[in-house]
């Protein structure tokens, strides 16, 4: 597996890159418009094909570049199926893997920052991350008074029931 954070100053986001090195497939977990192309030149240089972007959510604090990298690249845009969007090319459910060639992303709904808020479980070799996108933050987690998000969801301990305890977390950056 290939992995790479990146971070857009910007707006404060974290986009993950997780890439198959079997097949050459990645994704990218919340990428920012600003970075497309600084994202596309991270794939190339790893020598890999951009096969989705995912979302954990639509965001408020700043524009995806999901339709840009589609447009350039040919991939698939998926965001959480609750949401009914018509840009979206695959609709994300809880229960329901993603798969990046021979890795899988388990999706688990994770609402509180919004309604329809989704993390990304991914397990390989004995290891677990959960890309959590603003449901946590580093030192925080993100805001709840719109998009119909909720503190007290939030704050339960395990909103989707399915995550490990024992999981390396990959919050986004604090404000």
């Amino acid at each position: 597996m290939l992995f790479r954070q990146l971070y857009e100053p910007e707006s404060s986001t974290y986009t993950y890159l997780i890439g198959c090195e079997e097949t050459g497939e990645c994704v990218l977990i919340d990428p920012v418009l600003e970075a497309a192309e600084r994202d596309l030149t991270v794939v190339q240089e790893l020598d890999l094909r951009l096969a989705m972007t995912i979302e954990t959510h639509i965001h408020a604090d700043h524009v995806s570049s999901a339709a840009r990298l589609r447009s350039l690249t040919g991939c698939k845009v998926a965001y959480p199926a609750m949401e009914g969007l018509a840009c979206a090319d695959i609709g994300i459910k809880e229960g329901e893997p993603v798969a990046v060639g021979s890795l899988s992303l388990r999706p688990l709904f994770t609402p509180g920052h919004t309604d329809t808020h989704h993390s990304y479980l991914l397990e390989q070799g004995g290891q677990a991350r959960v890309f959590t996108g603003d449901a946590l933050l580093i030192d925080g987690c993100g805001r709840t008074d719109f998009q119909n998000g909720s503190a007290d969801i939030l704050r339960r301990p395990n909103a989707s029931e399915s995550g490990p305890c024992r999981s390396i977390m990959k919050p986004k950056a604090a404000r």
